[in-house]
C-alpha cells in the first residue's frame, strides 16, 4: 500500500467533520498521482478500496463532498469509471471487487442527497455517463427477462444505491421536452416493475406491516417505483399506466389482508415501500389526459380508500403517544387526498359516513403535511354549506399560506402547487378564512401566480384569479387589488386577450374586474325594466350540463322563454349575467329586502348560479 495514500486517509479519518475543502482536494491531487504510479488493475482497486472505504464512512453522509471542487475532480471520475461501470461491467466475474461496487454506489447516492443549484450540471456530468447507464440498464433487462441477479443479495444492494443516486437526481432536474440520456435505463426499469417477478414478491408479502424486505423487494418495490415517478424525460400516458396495470391488483389484496390495529407497528420500509408504490399507482398521469383510464383502476382504488378509512380511527387512537409512526399516518392521509382527484372515486368517499369526521380529527394532528391535506380532503368531500360551519379558520389560512409559500418558486412542487390553489378554491367559501387569508399575506402570493409568466394560465393563473375574485368580497381584499396597478392592468389585457383555450381565465379575469370597478356603477344604475325577455333563467354546473340541455328543450317545447348562457353569453361574461339577471326577475323580487341584503353572489367553480 501506498504510504502517502496512508497518510491521507489517516487525516481524513482523523478530522472527519471538521476537514476544510482544500484539505480534501490535496488528499483527491495526491490519490490520482498514486493511482497512475498503479502498475497493475489489481494494485489500482486495492487502493480505491482503501480510500473509498474512508469517504463513505465521513459524517453527515459525506456531505463535505457534494462541494462544486471536488464533484469536478478527477479523482471521482476514476471512483465512476473503476468502481461501478468497471464492477458492473465484470458483474458475473469471480474477480468483482462487490465491497468496492457497494461503497461507491452508497458514495453516490450521499453525494445526490445534495444536489442544488451550484452543483447540478457537475454532477449530470459526473452521473450522466452513457457506459455506465448502459451497464445498469442492463443489468435491469437482465433481471426482467429471466430474473437474473435477483438471488444475489450484494449486487441488488449495489444496485439498489446506485438507483436511488439516478432518482435523486432525477428528482432535481427540471423537466424538459428533450430526449433524456437516461431514458434506456427508465425503459429498463419499468419493465423490471411491470413483470412477473415483482408481481410475486408482492404475492409474497406476509399479512403485516412489520416484517423486513429482502434486498430483490426493496429494489424492485421501493426503489425502482420511486426512480420512475421521478424520471424527468418524457414518457407516454400509455407507459405510466403500465406500473397501476401489472401491481396494483396484488398490491390491493395485499394492503387489505393486514389488519387495521397492525399499521401502528408499520416499519419504516414498509412504509417507504408502499408511499413509493403508491406514487406510481394512484397519480402516474394527469388524469384528464387519460381518456377515462383512471375508470380501470375503480375497483381496487375503492378497496384501498375504504381500508386506509379503517386504519384512520387506529392512527387517531395513538396519535397522542409517543409513536414514530406518524409518517405512515401523512402517507396515508396524503393517499386519501391523492383518490379525491378521481371524480369516480371521490363519489365513493362520500359515501363513507365516517370519512368526514375522522379526517376533522386529523386536522388535531400535530403535523403540517398531515394537516395540510386532510384540509385538502374535507374541501373535496364536505358540501358548501359544512365548509361554511368549520372551525378553527385562522389554523385553515396558517397552513395553506405556510405551503403556498414554501411551494410557489420550487419548480419540482409545480403539481402540488397547483393542487393547492385547487383545494384552495373550496375554502374561501368560508367567510372568515377569508378574512385570516388576507391577514396572514396570501395576496401579495396570489397576484404573482397571476402576473408572472412562469405560471400556466389555463392553471395556476386561472385557480389564482378565481380565489382573488372570490376574496374580491372583502372590502380590505378589494381595496387592495384596485390600489395594485399593474395588476390591474394585466387582468384587463387578460379579460381583452381571447384565446380558446383560456376561456375560463378569461372569465375570471371579467368577473374581477366587474367585481372591483363595475359593480357600484351598475347597482347605482336606475334599470327598472316593465317588460321581461325571459321566463325562467337556468344557471348550472357545467358536470351536469346535458341534463340541463334536455330540461331547456322541453321547457322551450312548452312555450317559456329560457336564458341560458349557451346561446347567450356573448361579450363580457358579467354583463351578460347581470342584463340575464334584470330580465329574468320581476321589479318586486329585486325590491325584496331579501334581494336587496344579497349581494350577487359569483362562484369560483365552472358554474355561476343565481
Amino acid at each position: 500500500m501506498s504510504t502517502v495514500v496512508d497518510q491521507h486517509c489517516a487525516a481524513i479519518q482523523e478530522q472527519g467533520a471538521t476537514i476544510s475543502i482544500q484539505q480534501l482536494k490535496a488528499s483527491f491531487d495526491a490519490f490520482v498521482s498514486e493511482l497512475k504510479k498503479g502498475g497493475t488493475s489489481s494494485v489500482d482497486i486495492k487502493v480505491i478500496k482503501q480510500i473509498v472505504s474512508i469517504l463513505v464512512n465521513l459524517p453527515h453522509k459525506s456531505k463535505q463532498l457534494a462541494e462544486p471542487q471536488l464533484i469536478a475532480h478527477h479523482f471521482l471520475t476514476i471512483l465512476r469509471d473503476c468502481g461501478l461501470a468497471d464492477q458492473l461491467c465484470h458483474r458475473q466475474s469471480k474477480d468483482t471487487a462487490h465491497d468496492l461496487l457497494t461503497d461507491v454506489s452508497i458514495l453516490f447516492a450521499n453525494l445526490c442527497r445534495y444536489i442544488n443549484d451550484t452543483n447540478l450540471y457537475l454532477i449530470k456530468q459526473l452521473l450522466i455517463h452513457k457506459p455506465l447507464i448502459n451497464e445498469l440498464a442492463s443489468c435491469f433487462e437482465e433481471m426482467s427477462i429471466s430474473g437474473k441477479h435477483l438471488d444475489d443479495p450484494r449486487l441488488l444492494s449495489s444496485i439498489n444505491f446506485l438507483l436511488t443516486a439516478f432518482q435523486r437526481f432525477e428528482k432535481k432536474q427540471i423537466e424538459t421536452n428533450e430526449c433524456s440520456l437516461t431514458t434506456p435505463l427508465f425503459l429498463a426499469v419499468l419493465k423490471c416493475v411491470c413483470s412477473s417477478y415483482a408481481v410475486d414478491m408482492l404475492t409474497r408479502l406476509e399479512h403485516n406491516f412489520s416484517q423486513k424486505l429482502t434486498e430483490g423487494q426493496t429494489l424492485l418495490l421501493n426503489t425502482c417505483p420511486l426512480y420512475v415517478y421521478w424520471f424527468s424525460g418524457n414518457r407516454k400516458p400509455e407507459l405510466a399506466l403500465q406500473a397501476p396495470r401489472w401491481l396494483l391488483g396484488p398490491f390491493t389484496a395485499w394492503v387489505t389482508s393486514c389488519h387495521p390495529d397492525s399499521i401502528i407497528y408499520c416499519s419504516q420500509e414498509l412504509g417507504d415501500m408502499m408511499r413509493h408504490l403508491a406514487f406510481t399507482l394512484v397519480r402516474p398521469i394527469e388524469w384528464e389526459n387519460a381518456n377515462g383510464s383512471s375508470e380501470e383502476f375503480y375497483d381496487d382504488y375503492c378497496k384501498r380508500v375504504s381500508h386506509w378509512s379503517s386504519f384512520l380511527p387506529v392512527i387517531i387512537r395513538h396519535s397522542s403517544d409517543e409513536w414514530s409512526g406518524m409518517s405512515i399516518a401523512r402517507f396515508i392521509v396524503q393517499d386519501l387526498y391523492n383518490f379525491t382527484l378521481h371524480p369516480s372515486v371521490l363519489n365513493f368517499m362520500k359515501s363513507i359516513p365516517t370519512l368526514i369526521p375522522m379526517l376533522l380529527k386529523m386536522t388535531d394532528v400535530q403535523q403540517s403535511e398531515t394537516q395540510l391535506n386532510a384540509y385538502r380532503c374535507l374541501g373535496k368531500l364536505m358540501t358548501e354549506e359544512d365548509i361554511k360551519t368549520m372551525a378553527n379558520p385562522s389554523k385553515i389560512a396558517m397552513i395553506y399560506v405556510k405551503f403556498l409559500m414554501n411551494d410557489i418558486d420550487d419548480p419540482k412542487t409545480k403539481e402540488r402547487f397547483y393542487s393547492l390553489l385547487q383545494s384552495l378554491k373550496n375554502w374561501v367559501q368560508h367567510d372568515q378564512v377569508k378574512v385570516h387569508l388576507i391577514n396572514q399575506k396570501a395576496l401579495p402570493l396570489l397576484v404573482r401566480c397571476v402576473t408572472e409568466t412562469k405560471f400556466d394560465p389555463i392553471k395556476e393563473q386561472t385557480a389564482a384569479l378565481e380565489i382573488l375574485l372570490a376574496l374580491s368580497f372583502n372590502n380590505d381584499a378589494a381595496s387592495t387589488l384596485r390600489q395594485n396597478h399593474h395588476f390591474m392592468t394585466h387582468v384587463r389585457s387578460v379579460s381583452n386577450n381571447i384565446i380558446s383555450d383560456q376561456s375560463r381565465l378569461q372569465r375570471a379575469a371579467e368577473g374581477l374586474l366587474w367585481k372591483l370597478e363595475k359593480e357600484r356603477e351598475a347597482v347605482a344604475k336606475p334599470a327598472i325594466l316593465n317588460s321581461y325577455q325571459h321566463d325562467i333563467m337556468m344557471s348550472y354546473s357545467h358536470s351536469d350540463k346535458q341534463l340541463c340541455y334536455q330540461i331547456h328543450e322541453q321547457l322551450v317545447k312548452d312555450g317559456f322563454r329560457v336564458w341560458i348562457d349557451r346561446d347567450h353569453m356573448h361579450g363580457a361574461t358579467m354583463i351578460a349575467m347581470a342584463d340575464a339577471i334584470e330580465n329574468s326577475f320581476r321589479h318586486c323580487y329585486h325590491l325584496h329586502v331579501r334581494c336587496v341584503q344579497t349581494k350577487c353572489l359569483l362562484p369560483i367553480g365552472s358554474s355561476l348560479c343565481i
